[in-house]
């Protein structure tokens, strides 16, 4: 993708691609106004739990803001946690090398209401030393799978061709 893998529409509308650089240190604030807990997951990385916000009793009997869990000096580290009903995370990771991280939940239909991510962590260090295996081109060939270009395995920003997204029906 040359200069365009830092531009993220080049990775397709369903990727939900955020281009990250290296030394960048990010927060996610990731709220859920669901009824259910759902364990998030960071693939090829770990975060630090730096604030959990409130749950359970305290927000099913007070919708107003209460207590919430900030993290010490030295915050959890892991690549999974849950954030729980009507409640939120804050989440940190710094980008140390270059890799394609999947954030997203366990939960199936979370996946289905957009509770998905993919972070390109610093692309320039992936091109210069990443390199696909054989094995891995070769099975894409196979399968009819271009194995250049954008997501639609096209020049530029030529998505003609790229699988259609998940359709939800709400009703």
């Amino acid at each position: 993708m040359g200069e365009l893998a830092s531009n993220s529409s080049v990775y397709g509308p369903q990727a939900q691609a955020h281009i990250l650089q290296y030394g960048e240190s990010i927060e996610l604030l990731v709220y859920n106004d669901n009824s259910k807990d759902h364990s998030l997951h960071l693939h090829r990385g770990e975060y630090q739990v730096v604030e959990v916000g409130p749950y359970g009793d305290a927000v099913a009997n007070n919708h107003t803001a209460v207590e919430f869990q900030k993290s010490g000096p030295s915050p959890m580290r892991c690549d999974v946690v849950t954030v729980r009903a009507y409640s939120y995370i804050k989440l940190r990771f710094h980008v140390n090398r270059g890799m394609v991280a999947l954030f997203h939940c366990h939960m199936m239909h979370g996946g289905y209401f957009g509770l998905a991510a993919t972070f390109i962590a610093a692309p320039e260090l992936l091109q210069k030393y990443v390199k696909v295996p054989e094995e891995a081109i070769r099975m894409c060939k196979l399968q009819g799978i271009k194995t250049s270009g954008n997501a639609a395995g096209n020049q530029g920003f030529d998505m003609t061709g790229l699988p259609l997204p998940i359709l939800v029906n709400r009703e």
